[in-house]
């Protein structure tokens, strides 16, 4: 397993008395992050609450959730070496000005022309296509801001606030799309594009530049995706993590993905019941992420993974039994809390013991791993909910995810993810291996 890598002066900037948000460049990161997560829950909201709406076929969530997840995967490989080979910075602003464009077109001809879900679906995996690129840039370039001791605390105030936004959008999304319409929101989506844009160019250009580049001859594309993925084969704990995350986010999308369609089914036609809980979701990741950079938890990360896996499993099937919704409210914002704690121990120990030139491949092979089996999720979860209905789907999920959690504690390499993650640093060609 890895260990943290030694970083010269121009790579990280040491934080004052202030923390990290003292650090200027940090500063933009954050910003841009929780601009485009504010409009992102509001376009969330207005998008599957058209479509719902109009279609009435959850298999057409489906599709549109399907729509957000297959691009990461197609261009997963695809984008880690991007963000490795090129200048990170100007992959995200690239990205964003081209997400904006989409987005913006789209809340126009719906405006104007009326409802086309094909085009929907189109502009969703042209926005996504752009995500899939932005995601592992914006995740590598972190630790060229910060030091790896300040790394848990910067990704807990970057997923708490990201968390905080979306519950903000998700919220403000329902009641916006009650009084005026979901044409709106995803016009708003297309303005925080611009302005993520706008706050990333702040950031210095010699952050954005990936060390690999500077140090002479660029290897070719195909060496370094190979690169990448002989990493993953030779850490056993991070491969193990991957492969081990894939059932939880098959069954975890069964009901994420159809969280409009439990709204509807229990609580009736009522846009801000759903902008509600998917409020709740987000209240949660803001005290998960939070706790993450007060408990400094990356020494026990995998087993804290894998507990928070299983915890989901019983939040799943509280949904399934609530028929109130200040209940599914309270298990919404737990489900949250657990997300909140596997995204930010995860990115915080992956950008404490990955060397950073190697780090955007590692993450986005992890995510092509890792979401490999989202689609089947979609499509599995919106046959069931339309054949048995949406409790018998979460209650298939609440079981699966309690199992693959049980799973996961008992893999040891599983649980040695992040057990030396704070051992002094050694240069990247002498990183033990575990074969």
């Amino acid at each position: 397993m890895a260990v943290p890598v030694e970083r010269t002066p121009h790579e990280a900037v040491t934080p004052n008395r202030g923390g990290v948000w003292s650090v200027p460049a940090f500063r933009a990161v954050f910003g841009s992050q929780v601009t485009s997560a504010l409009g992102g829950a509001i376009s969330s909201v207005s998008v599957s609450w058209l479509v719902y709406h109009v279609t009435g076929s959850s298999l057409d969530i489906a599709y549109v959730g399907l729509a957000g997840v297959i691009p990461g995967i197609v261009l997963g490989l695809l984008a880690g070496v991007l963000a490795d080979r090129y200048n990170r910075r100007r992959l995200m602003v690239a990205c964003d000005l081209s997400r904006m464009a989409a987005m913006a077109g789209l809340a126009v001809f719906l405006a104007v022309v009326g409802f086309s879900l094909f085009l929907i679906l189109a502009v969703m995996v042209v926005v996504f296509s752009f995500t899939a690129v932005f995601t592992p840039a914006s995740q590598a370039i972190l630790p060229r801001l910060v030091p790896t001791a300040a790394l848990e605390g910067a990704n807990g105030l970057l997923n708490a606030s990201t968390q905080l936004a979306y519950l903000v959008g998700s919220a403000g999304g329902g009641l916006l799309v009650a009084f005026a319409g979901a044409v709106l929101g995803l016009g708003a989506n297309a303005i925080t594009f611009g302005l993520s844009a706008v706050l990333i160019l702040q950031i210095g250009a010699q952050f954005g530049q990936p060390i690999a580049a500077s140090t002479g001859t660029r290897p070719s594309f195909a060496s370094q995706l190979s690169e990448g993925l002989r990493y993953m084969r030779d850490h056993r704990p991070i491969l193990e993590v991957t492969v081990g995350f894939m059932p939880a986010n098959f069954l975890f999308m069964m009901v994420a993905g159809f969280l409009v369609v439990y709204a509807t089914s229990r609580f009736g036609a009522d846009p801000a019941a759903y902008g509600y809980l998917l409020a709740a979701l987000s209240a949660g990741g803001v005290v998960g992420a939070l706790a993450v950079g007060r408990l400094h938890p990356r020494r026990v990360a995998g087993s804290l993974m894998g507990a928070s896996v299983l915890l989901q499993g019983g939040v799943v099937g509280v949904l399934a039994f609530a028929t109130k919704l200040p209940v599914s409210l309270v298990a919404a914002t737990v489900g949250g809390l657990c997300l909140g704690l596997i995204n930010t121990v995860y990115f915080a120990t992956m950008q404490a013991i990955v060397p950073n030139e190697i780090l955007a491949r590692v993450l986005s092979i992890d995510s092509v791993g890792s979401f490999a089996a989202i689609p089947g999720g979609l499509l599995t979860g919106g046959l069931l909910a339309a054949r048995y209905g949406i409790t018998d789907v979460y209650w298939i999920a609440a079981v699966g995810l309690a199992l693959n959690g049980l799973v996961m504690l008992s893999l040891p390499d599983v649980r040695r993810l992040g057990q030396n993650a704070g051992a002094p640093p050694t240069a990247p060609d002498s990183l033990p291996t575990r074969r």
